[in-house]
């Protein structure tokens, strides 16, 4: 979705997470500022809907941005730029195992083929945008 709105080449468009507040609040603020159109595409973890203790939702907001699988970033003006790249990733199965969601990749039987699928698209991800030139391209 992220992807298609900037193809349109809107006046603004970006990732949030309640986890990163301050990134959060900058982004609303930046998207009330501007005319035209605007897109804040959020994550929000689920305790119903992804099986977890409610309390670990922030916990869970925090491990989608540092394993890289919800990247923080806005375009604007043409330009796309990760807001909040994790400086070290953490691995993806650590996202992954705090959600009864998943628990399909853990029990009966752990996959490890379809665990390292996953990290496999997330690390294309973040490789991509590092061999890119500057802007990288609304991914």
């Amino acid at each position: 979705l992220f992807a298609i709105w900037c193809a349109h080449r809107p006046a603004y468009a970006a990732t949030i997470i309640g986890a990163e507040p301050l990134d959060l609040a900058r982004k609303v603020e930046t998207a009330m500022s501007i005319e035209g159109p605007r897109l804040l595409l959020a994550l929000a973890p689920c305790p119903t809907g992804w099986d977890f203790d409610p309390r670990h939702t922030v916990e869970i907001g925090k491990l989608a941005v540092k394993t890289g699988v919800w990247p923080l970033k806005e375009y604007r003006d043409g330009r796309l730029v990760h807001t909040k790249p994790p400086p070290r990733r953490v691995p993806v199965e650590r996202y992954l195992e705090t959600q009864g969601r998943f628990r399909h990749l853990f029990e009966p039987r752990r996959q490890d083929v379809l665990i390292a699928e996953i990290q496999r698209r997330v690390d294309d991800y973040w490789q991509r945008l590092a061999s890119a030139p500057s802007g990288g391209g609304p991914s």
